[in-house]
């Protein structure tokens, strides 16, 4: 017998987001990818944002997952940019193999009938039931949230004599408009956004991150020089990790003919070195998921994965 996906009835919904809430709390702090009150603070946020109006929020559907008229689970979704999310997918047992596949069928035709292209789920490293949800069902890893913690005490490698130095303001222009580019092609690759989204969506990050340019506040800007000619750039955004600083890359990037050389190892080592100077004792990044050469380079690092957003064409 296939399950059946039925709306989340009104009278049970607090009691859903409860659960919710503590779920997605535990999942983070069990990750890593936040910590103490951060995880609170966060998981808040994204209620607050994506069920403004509770129950009868029109932008999100959450079903019940019921198995021969037995409740097994609830799935709560969205849809953007062409893709159904799946923003949490909760179990109250184990469910079988059967359970899983018959899930997958049951959210296709759910898509295919919203006219939707893609799933898109992200989960943590410590959900073990979304990952076997996920696993041998086709879904590919679009991006990857990555964490070294602490950073280690190791000294910058000197590749060829790589120096960075702070970036010029004349320098930025060009870097900012190159940088911005370049992450909308890596949205477009990733297969999340349409060219237009993902141009519209680059936009908007860079003006977050950089309102006030070169200046902005918490943001240090770097290029990287061999023999005083510039091989490459490094962007580190100044984050807060349980009250304490925590550095972000936001952006690292070895020209195009100075690589192979050692330059993108070194170049790591010098962002950690500058993150500790800021006094930063963690260093987390994002990387897409199709880019397996700095995947690599990172997990050889000793940066381990907290979060993968998987999607699955339809």
């Amino acid at each position: 017998m296939p399950l059946d996906l039925n709306p989340l009835s009104a009278d049970r919904f607090d009691d859903w987001r409860e659960a919710t809430r503590a779920r997605l709390v535990t999942l983070r702090q069990e990750s890593g990818m936040h910590v103490g009150g951060d995880a609170v603070s966060d998981v808040d946020a994204v209620l607050d944002d994506l069920l403004p109006a509770g129950h009868e929020t029109e932008t999100s559907l959450i079903l019940t997952i019921d198995d021969g008229g037995t409740r097994i689970g609830t799935v709560w979704l969205a849809a953007n940019n062409g893709v159904l999310i799946i923003v949490d997918l909760a179990f109250g047992i184990e469910p079988s193999r059967r359970q899983l596949d018959d899930l997958l069928d049951e959210l296709r035709s759910l898509a295919r009938r919203q006219q939707v292209g893609r799933l898109s789920i992200a989960l943590h490293s410590s959900d073990t039931a979304g990952r076997a949800f996920v696993a041998g069902r086709g879904f590919e890893v679009a991006s990857i949230r990555m964490l070294l913690e602490p950073l280690p005490s190791r000294a910058p490698r000197e590749a060829g004599g790589l120096v960075v130095r702070p970036m010029t303001p004349e320098r930025f222009t060009s870097f900012a408009s190159a940088s911005e580019a370049a992450f909308a092609e890596d949205l477009v690759a990733s297969g999340r956004y349409s060219a237009g989204d993902a141009a519209v969506e680059s936009h908007r990050q860079m003006e977050l991150e950089l309102p006030d340019g070169i200046d902005s506040e918490g943001q240090e800007l770097f290029t990287a020089h061999v023999d005083g000619a510039e091989v490459g750039v490094l962007w580190i955004g100044i984050r807060r990790r349980d009250g304490r600083p925590h550095a972000f890359i936001l952006d690292i990037e070895i020209a195009g003919d100075q690589r192979r050389k050692g330059y993108g190892r070194a170049l790591m080592l010098a962002a950690e070195h500058e993150a500790a100077r800021l006094g930063a004792d963690s260093m987390g990044l994002h990387v897409f998921g199709f880019n397996t050469w700095a995947i690599t380079l990172y997990e050889s690092l000793g940066y381990r994965r907290i979060e993968e957003r998987f999607l699955l064409s339809v």
